[in-house]
C-alpha cells in the first residue's frame, strides 16, 4: 500500500492531467450530487490539518516581515494579475472570466506547503499565511466579482462564507484538533493522508471535468488562449513574488515559501465554488489552473531543492 501511495503522491500532477483528458473523452463519468466534490475536498483539508507540523509555527513570530510581504503580495499581486488577465482576454465570456478571478482569490493550495518543504523553504510561513487567507478570501472574492457582466454569475458573501466554513474551516479545525488530542495519530496516518488526499483530488477532477465537458466542447476554440492566460496567472505571481521578496531582503527559505504561497492557489476549491455558483464553464479555468500549478510547482520545487537555501 505504501508503494502505491508514494507513486500516487509523486505522480499526482501527471495523474490529474491523465484523469482530466480521460474523463473528457470517455462517454460516461460519475454523475453525482454537487456537494460530493465539496465533501471530498473537505477530506483533503482535514488530512492537511492532521499532518500540519504545529511545532514549526512556534518560531514564525520572528518572521513578521516575511509574513507581511507574503500576504500583501498574495492579495494584491495575485488578485490584480487575475483581474487584468480575466477582463483583458475574456470580458465577453462572463463564466470564464469569473472562473479565472475565482482561481486567483481563493486561499493558497495545500500543495504549496508540500512544495515549499521539498524546495527547502519555510513551511511555517505558508501555514500561517493559509490561516490568514481563510479570513480574507471571502471578502476579496466577493469584491473582485462585483462588476462581472451578465446574469450567469450569482454568488453572495453568505454563499462564500458557508462554503468556506464547511469545506475549509471546519475540516482544517477538525484535523488540527485530532492531531492535538491524539498526537500518535499523525505518524500512523501519514500513508492514509497521502492516499486519501491524492484519490480525493483525482475524483474531484473527474467529477468536475465530466460535468463541464459539454461546456468545454462548445468553447473549444477558446482553450488555447485560456491555457496561455492561466500559465501567466500561475507563473507571473510566482516569479514576481520571489524576486520582490529577495529584492527587499527576505531570506532565501522565506522567499521560496513566498514563491509557492503567492503562486499556488487552492483551485480545487475554486472549481467547486465555480461549479456550484457560476456554472460548468466557470469551473474550466480552475481545473486547468490545478493541472498547471501542480505540474509547474513540482518542477520548480525539484529545481530549487538542488540549490542551497
Amino acid at each position: 500500500m505504501k508503494t502505491i501511495t508514494d507513486i500516487l503522491s509523486k505522480r499526482l500532477p501527471h495523474l490529474i492531467v491523465f484523469t482530466a483528458i480521460l474523463t473528457y473523452y470517455l462517454p460516461v463519468y460519475w454523475e453525482t450530487y454537487t456537494w460530493v466534490p465539496a465533501v471530498l475536498l473537505g477530506m483533503v483539508i482535514f488530512f492537511a490539518g492532521l499532518s500540519i507540523n504545529l511545532d514549526s509555527i512556534k518560531g514564525i513570530g520572528r518572521k513578521k516581515k516575511a509574513i507581511g510581504v507574503a500576504v500583501i503580495l498574495k492579495w494584491t499581486l495575485t488578485v490584480t494579475i487575475s483581474l487584468v488577465l480575466a477582463y483583458l482576454f475574456f470580458s465577453e465570456e462572463p463564466e470564464i472570466l469569473a472562473g479565472i478571478i475565482l482561481s486567483g482569490t481563493v486561499p493558497n493550495a495545500t500543495a504549496a506547503t508540500l512544495y515549499t518543504f521539498l524546495a527547502g523553504g519555510n513551511t511555517a510561513l505558508v501555514i500561517v499565511g493559509s490561516f490568514l487567507d481563510t479570513a480574507l478570501s471571502p471578502v476579496v472574492t466577493l469584491l473582485a466579482m462585483v462588476n462581472i457582466p451578465g446574469k450567469e454569475v450569482s454568488i453572495t458573501f453568505l454563499d462564500l462564507l458557508q462554503s468556506f466554513l464547511f469545506i475549509v474551516i471546519l475540516p482544517l479545525a477538525a484535523g488540527i484538533f485530532m492531531q492535538r488530542m491524539f498526537p500518535q495519530s499523525v505518524q500512523h496516518s501519514q500513508t492514509l493522508t497521502k492516499l486519501g488526499s491524492s484519490l480525493s483530488l483525482l475524483i474531484i477532477v473527474h467529477i468536475i471535468v465530466g460535468e463541464g465537458k459539454e461546456a468545454v466542447a462548445a468553447h473549444l476554440n477558446l482553450l488555447p488562449l485560456l491555457i496561455v492566460v492561466i500559465l501567466i496567472q500561475v507563473l507571473l505571481p510566482m516569479g514576481v513574488g520571489y524576486l520582490t521578496a529577495k529584492k527587499i531582503g527576505v531570506e532565501e527559505p522565506e522567499a521560496r515559501a513566498i514563491l509557492f504561497y503567492v503562486g499556488l492557489c487552492n483551485t480545487a476549491l475554486a472549481a467547486i465554488l465555480a461549479f456550484q455558483f457560476i456554472g460548468e464553464l466557470g469551473a474550466v479555468p480552475p481545473i486547468i489552473n490545478t493541472i498547471i500549478n501542480l505540474s509547474f510547482g513540482s518542477f520548480i520545487s525539484n529545481f530549487l531543492k538542488k540549490e542551497p537555501a
